[in-house]
């Protein structure tokens, strides 16, 4: 299914963002609708419909917009001088020094330094030697492994595919043989759905989460609800309740055929002793981990800045000498390609916002369905599900990322809640592309490997998403009511 739609999508897509973007044009607005929002409007649904249906790449896609802001646009106000529009370069390009923007490629940097090095590796086996002497253990040692590892690295698919040789060689030791073993089943959904729940738990868990909230950012601007360790503080604890919940439910729904697994002990060590000891590369990795990782937690205190955190840690990193990276090899694995998707995606988000094009539209359709007294937890409480479940339609986390957290900026400006409290758990429900494969190139990587089929990870991810719900709305009505943030 998600190949028919994705062949059909970049054959059609591009042409049919382009007609639904001309169709907004051309439909008749109210005098409220300025020509300057007319025209973001029919640029933004001219550029969902590419973004959904992955017409063209996302860097071009940024491409085609931000030329359009400059030659169709001009400016924010549609200004005009001796008659002629008024273009502003600074318009059309205003959030490619987007602070959030940078931290998605100094985190990577991060990344890619412990992977390299082995940390990773090192740090997934130690965790399984000792926890995995049991089916809910090995499933538990290799979520947390996701959890522990998600911080550092924001590169999720990276992440995902760092953990794929670990749950294949154990589940090779214990002797589950794909499709046929329920054991098998369980570990690799776990993998598959821990790599999804770890991201939501961590700012730097996976790229579209700087990227949500730059557009909050890009609205009211950073304050402490933007901040890395409040991100952590809001979402991590839920999360992590959520990963032994999870792996709880895939033992139910999987019993596993065996009720220990030694073997996966002796294939741990064997992997940790071909390994070797603890390299000078290694240590000093997990060093600047440390570092970056201390500050980011401790920003609330000192007001640096967590993009500026992740650049003295990349610094490090590259350092001569010192450092465990060289610039040569690695600059082809840095992801140049989202790098230019969100600058544009963050331009066209902030001039929609400051337009209040979206606002106004929203504000519209509120009032239209009788919603806009609405009470704000419950419409939170909503829309926390809808963003869960709404992941089955999309191909990538970055697009939707792009596309709901302006709506969900609008939302909160039209109905006059607190935009960055209102849209910050919305913002942490971004990363659960669960049901599909197609979902997240994470659900492909472990799909791949036959252990469960399409219909048991849908099965299984109904339940689970189901589940979550419920526990962010305790959330909600416990824990972030004593941090502040409902």
């Amino acid at each position: 299914m998600a190949n028919a739609f994705e062949t059909w999508g970049k054959k059609y897509g591009l042409l049919l963002g382009f007609l639904v973007g001309l169709a907004i044009w051309l439909f008749p607005v109210s005098a409220a609708i300025t020509e300057t929002q007319h025209k973001l409007l029919a640029i933004f649904g001219g550029a969902v419909i590419t973004w959904v249906t992955i017409g063209v790449n996302f860097a071009v896609s940024s491409i085609i917009t931000s030329s359009l802001l400059y030659f169709w646009v001009g400016n924010l106000t549609g200004q005009v001088k001796n008659g002629v529009l008024v273009r502003s370069t600074d318009f059309a390009l205003s959030q490619f020094s987007s602070a959030s923007l940078w931290l998605l490629l100094t985190g990577f940097v991060i990344s890619i330094a412990m992977t390299k090095t082995g940390v990773a590796k090192r740090l997934s086996l130690y965790l399984i030697k000792l926890m995995g002497r049991t089916p809910f253990g090995a499933i538990m040692a290799a979520s947390l492994t996701n959890f522990i590892m998600a911080p550092m690295t924001p590169a999720n698919t990276a992440r995902t595919a760092a953990m794929l040789p670990i749950v294949q060689g154990l589940a090779e030791a214990y002797k589950a043989e794909p499709g046929k073993s329920n054991f098998g089943k369980a570990l690799a959904l776990s993998a598959a759905f821990g790599g999804n729940i770890t991201a939501s738990a961590f700012l730097t868990g996976t790229i579209a989460n700087p990227a949500a909230l730059s557009a909050v950012v890009a609205a009211v601007g950073a304050s402490m609800y933007t901040s890395w360790s409040y991100w952590a503080l809001a979402a991590a604890p839920t999360n992590l309740l959520i990963l032994f919940i999870a792996a709880w439910l895939l033992i139910k729904l999987f019993p596993p055929e065996m009720k220990e697994v030694p073997g996966g002990i002796g294939y741990v060590s064997k992997e940790l002793e071909a390994m070797g000891p603890m390299s000078g590369a290694e240590k000093r990795a997990i060093l600047y981990f440390l570092i970056a990782l201390g500050l980011w937690t401790t920003d609330r205190y000192h007001g640096l800045n967590s993009t500026m955190i992740a650049f003295i840690a990349s610094a490090l990193i590259y350092f001569p000498r010192i450092g465990v990276l060289d610039w040569r090899e690695t600059q082809n694995q840095l992801p140049w390609e989202l790098f230019m998707y969100f600058g544009g995606v963050l331009t066209l988000g902030a001039a929609l916002m400051q337009s209040k094009a979206i606002e106004i539209v929203i504000k519209g359709l509120l009032a239209s369905l009788g919603l806009h007294s609405i009470p704000e937890m419950t419409m939170l409480i909503i829309l926390i599900g809808f963003t869960i479940f709404s992941h089955m339609i999309w191909s990538t986390t970055t697009a939707m990322a792009g596309v709901m957290l302006p709506i969900y900026v609008g939302i909160a400006q039209a109905m006059g809640f607190d935009v960055a409290r209102f849209c910050l758990p919305l913002a942490i429900m971004i990363a659960y592309a669960l049901f599909l494969p197609f979902n997240t190139m994470g659900n492909i990587i472990f799909l791949g490997t036959g252990f469960y089929t399409v219909s048991e990870q849908l099965k299984a991810s109904l339940i689970l998403g189901a589940i979550i719900w419920g526990l962010w709305i305790i959330t909600a009505f416990t824990w972030w009511k004593v941090i502040g943030l409902t």
